[in-house]
């Protein structure tokens, strides 16, 4: 089994269990932009500590940086309107969407950019690993939703917006980057994200009265738990690169972490599930079959 195989893997857990904090958040009311821009805070702290753990030339890259800082930029509107898409439609009806547009992106990206060819087998195996996500939406799914037209233009929106997320990530990587350092810029583009939502809307006062206001526990402890996991998840993910997969294969890998969602969303909120659910996870399991 091939190392960058376990790193995308890997990677695929984690980001199933920070993206349920997505739900979470959605479910508490929590406020999108400050649920966000905490989440990036926290992020930025885990990721000094590594920096101090293992130190690493920050501007060894000259004004490649701006790459991954870009990401974190793209990054921060992808997650303010996911929690604002959950909002308006099920967990099992926008990640499968998101995870199917996403990787779709990604997989032409990664033809026309980076050149990628794939065996037959491979072919399949994404295939296979994309028509799944279908399986997870019925025509019954459609009266439990607040607002399915708006929350399927935040679904195409945060699929377009993280698919050059993972194009830049690719990039970063092929040209010489290390896995700690586009995790430092990218978190200086989250949180410089994170706050241009607040300067817009309110000005500089804005960003006072948010400096000013104690986030209550809760929100603090879901958003350091879902940024620890991304964190971690991103991290793996950008080492996948580097260790020689290719755009197309990690994000399909990466796109099978919707069913950790789903599964958490149905057993902590009750959300609906069906035989064709569990088919799905069978079927993803056996997709990554073709990948190793």
């Amino acid at each position: 089994m091939q190392l960058w195989f376990l790193a995308a893997l890997t990677a695929m857990v984690l980001a199933g269990f920070s993206n349920f904090y997505f739900k979470q958040a959605a479910v508490r009311g929590y406020n999108p932009v400050h649920f966000s821009l905490i989440s990036s805070l926290w992020s930025l702290v885990f990721v000094l500590i590594l920096l101090v753990i293992k130190p690493e030339q920050l501007f060894g890259v000259g004004y490649y940086v701006f790459i991954p800082f870009c990401i974190g930029v793209i990054a921060t509107s992808t997650n303010i309107f996911k929690v604002k898409a959950l909002q308006y439609i099920d967990a099992t009806i926008y990640f499968p969407l998101f995870k199917l547009l996403t990787p779709s992106l990604a997989i032409i990206a990664g033809v026309i950019f980076f050149a990628e060819r794939f065996t037959y087998l491979e072919w399949l195996g994404i295939g296979l690993g994309l028509s799944v996500h279908l399986l997870l939406i019925t025509r019954a799914e459609n009266t439990r939703q607040n607002n399915l037209w708006g929350g399927l233009v935040l679904v195409l929106f945060t699929a377009a917006t993280s698919a050059i997320s993972a194009v830049l990530m690719k990039l970063s990587m092929d040209i010489g980057m290390s896995m700690s350092v586009v995790l430092f810029f990218m978190c200086i583009g989250l949180c410089v994200g994170g706050f241009i939502p607040i300067m817009y809307r309110s000005g500089f006062s804005g960003l006072l009265d948010f400096l000013r206001t104690y986030p209550s526990f809760p929100l603090l402890a879901s958003a350091g738990m879902r940024s620890f996991l991304i964190t971690a998840a991103t991290g793996l993910t950008a080492l996948s690169y580097g260790l020689g997969g290719s755009l197309s294969m990690v994000q399909t890998i990466m796109s099978f972490y919707v069913l950790i969602t789903i599964v958490l969303s149905i057993i902590v909120y009750n959300e609906h599930w069906n035989a064709q659910k569990v088919l799905a996870i069978g079927l993803s399991v056996a997709a990554l079959a073709f990948f190793h």
